[in-house]
């Protein structure tokens, strides 16, 4: 080895070493600050946000869950895809059946948005 090629090895062997130590000190520093608290206004969710949130939750329900003259219902969805099946287009009649078994499974999922709305509303909002 040259002189050179060592002076070399020997600066890449004290950096690597350095920013390790430095790694290992800086993690294991602990005056990191806490958790700052929420920026944003919680009476104005309250007030505005949660109200327009369940409204459109529950109107979606009423949609889902409404009868065959319901346009976007699963029934509505059930029936034209009968309408397709008679008419002899099976490949829409299965493409609606899906459409609408997705429908009622997004039910249940937006009926658990709608508890976890309330229980944020007991929780901060005092109701």
């Amino acid at each position: 080895m040259t002189k050179w090629t060592q002076r070399i090895a020997a600066a890449s062997g004290v950096t690597v070493i350095t920013l390790t130590l430095m790694g290992t000190a800086a993690s294991a520093d602990p005056s990191t600050p806490p958790a700052a608290p929420p920026t944003f206004d919680v009476k104005r969710v309250c007030d505005t946000r949660i109200p327009k949130i369940e409204d459109r939750a529950n109107k979606l329900i009423a949609r889902i869950t409404g009868d065959a003259g319901t346009k976007g219902s699963s029934a509505n969805l059930r029936a034209r895809a009968e309408r397709a099946k008679t008419a002899g287009n099976d490949a829409q009649a299965d493409w609606l059946n899906g459409k609408a078994q997705h429908r009622d499974d997004r039910v249940a999922l937006v009926r658990k948005a709608i508890d976890q709305i309330n229980a944020y509303k007991q929780k901060y909002c005092g109701k």
